[in-house]
């Protein structure tokens, strides 16, 4: 088997290496360290998200920095400021025995210490498209000595409508520079790119890899719409200790389903990228922390971050890109420890899942959904423990709190009180209702085939649109037939549409941020 040691690496950077506990390298690491320390070529690495592409390109660039002067010799753009932070601690790990400097350059805060880093001089430039233009524009960014321009997710940067910033940039560096391009996918903006910049690219593709393990089981719950909110509250009940992320499909969406959960009583925060810099920053810390135990975020958001010692991913749909699947899992079961993903699907996705399955090698089963019965076991047990601990702890009650407590002891036997206790333990581990929640996995199925959703769009007859108009920008999408419309109501200031809940997600994805009547228009889930 391949080793780092037989790639003749530098030796500071082999030490790292070591100090690290990477020794055997990926599949892409492999073919691209040899390839990028040897040539100066332009290169295009292909793999899925998780594979280890920044040490693919971080170890040739460190080896080629010389660290001298006051203008970088490369740049790195990626497309979040999480991500270029990952990138930066990688890199300076990778460099700890060398003197070079590396800095992070991205929006959503203050440009000072940017500028003064810029002006004191950096060897290697880490950035989001639009603050490097930011400093480009100022004249404080300058690229004349980069030797090397690595583009890292591009395929997310071109989703990220990133293209023009990337062109722009470009036109800013030497014509001998290299480019050294990394994606997950090729989209035709990746040939844009190559056609445009790129000379001759070498091309590396790492087939697809099983991204089953022993340590992440992979499951699936068939779970309607309007049923996923409870579904994804009794996974979380029923698990002790959860501490994990939920991947939502829009930042509307993630940020309801964090109020929603807050609401019921959950510790949750959201992340998405509409979020200020600092908003981010500490919820990304309190995750982090255990402050929160449970984050709904979006993919771009989520991005970048490393979280340690998550038990769970919850997609609370199908990504758009089967791509994120294996990022969105890849956070779980690192280190040793177990992890579980659980994806939920409308009863029509299960030949879609089983596609991404067949791609990925990986092995996604059946999952049930608790039953109130597993969440009072859940509950009794915890209750169990709290009372050994109780037993068992040295704290003494006031005598006060003794003294008031005294008549029951004086009033009632020690059989009477034990069941009197037990009866008010076991009244409080029992939902509400609970009688009419019996067990009942079919009621997270229910009307799957024929069950509704109804969406609400922020416009009205006020901003002078009528019901054809409405219903012309809804079948415009290519998501839904005429015949698939339950139901479309226009007042004043919005507009409600009810269709089949197997749908809703899609046309609410798809009319999202796209414009009616000059307005930008905003679709939620309206709960029943």
């Amino acid at each position: 088997m391949l080793k780092f040691t037989d790639l003749q690496i530098q030796p500071e950077i082999q030490r790292a290496l070591d100090g690290l506990g990477f020794t055997t390298p990926t599949q892409i690491q492999a073919q691209a360290i040899p390839l990028l320390k040897s040539s100066q070529i332009d290169f295009h690495g292909q793999a899925q998200t998780g594979t280890g592409k920044t040490i693919a390109f971080g170890i040739p660039l460190i080896e080629q920095t010389e660290g001298k002067g006051c203008f970088p010799e490369a740049l790195i753009i990626a497309p979040t400021r999480e991500l270029v932070v990952q990138i930066v601690d990688s890199l300076q790990a990778l460099a700890k025995y060398r003197k070079i400097s590396i800095e992070p350059i991205y929006g959503g805060v203050s440009m000072f210490a940017q500028e003064k880093a810029l002006r004191k001089g950096v060897h290697i430039v880490v950035g989001t498209p639009g603050r490097l233009l930011d400093h480009l524009n100022r004249g404080l960014l300058k690229l004349h000595k980069i030797r090397t321009l690595v583009l890292d997710e591009a395929d997310v940067m071109l989703d990220m409508g990133f293209k023009a910033d990337i062109d722009a940039i470009l036109k800013c560096t030497p014509d001998n520079r290299n480019i050294w391009l990394f994606s997950a996918t090729v989209k035709p903006g990746i040939d844009d790119i190559k056609v445009s910049h790129m000379k001759n690219p070498v091309i590396v593709r790492v087939a697809s890899q099983q991204v089953t393990t022993n340590n992440t089981k992979q499951y699936y719950a068939v779970v309607g719409q309007k049923d996923r909110l409870a579904a994804l509250s009794r996974f979380i009940d029923c698990t002790p200790n959860f501490y994990g992320i939920v991947f939502s499909p829009t930042k509307l969406l993630a940020d309801q389903l964090s109020k929603d959960l807050a609401k019921a009583g959950y510790e949750v925060e959201a992340l998405h990228g509409d979020m200020g810099q600092a908003a981010r920053n500490n919820v990304i810390k309190r995750f982090k922390d255990k402050k929160v135990n449970l984050l709904i975020a979006t993919d771009v958001a989520a991005r970048g971050i490393d979280v340690a010692g998550l038990t769970h991913v919850i997609n609370y749909a199908l990504p758009r890109e089967q791509e994120n699947y294996v990022h969105r899992i890849g956070r779980t079961g690192r280190a040793g420890n177990e992890g579980v993903a659980i994806t939920f699907i409308a009863n029509n996705e299960l030949n879609k899942l089983k596609r991404l399955a067949k791609k990925f090698k990986a092995d996604i089963v059946p999952l049930k959904m608790p039953t109130v019965h597993d969440l009072i076991d859940v509950k009794i047990e915890k209750t169990i423990e709290q009372i050994k601990n109780i037993c068992t702890s040295d704290v003494v009650a006031s005598s006060a709190a003794v003294n008031r407590l005294r008549p029951l002891l004086d009033t009632y036997s020690k059989d009477q009180l034990i069941s009197g206790l037990l009866n008010m333990l076991l009244s409080s581990l029992v939902p509400a209702k609970a009688e009419e929640m019996q067990d009942n996995n079919d009621h997270y199925k229910r009307r799957d085939d024929g069950s509704s959703q109804e969406l609400m769009l922020n416009v009205g007859t006020m901003d002078g649109v009528s019901t054809k108009d409405v219903l012309t920008f809804i079948l415009d999408s290519k998501k839904i037939e005429r015949n698939q419309i339950k139901r479309l109501r226009v007042i004043r200031k919005l507009t409600y549409v009810t269709v089949d809940a197997d749908l809703a997600e899609d046309l609410m994805m798809e009319l999202h941020n796209k414009k009616l009547a000059g307005r930008k228009i905003r679709v939620s889930f309206v709960n029943s």
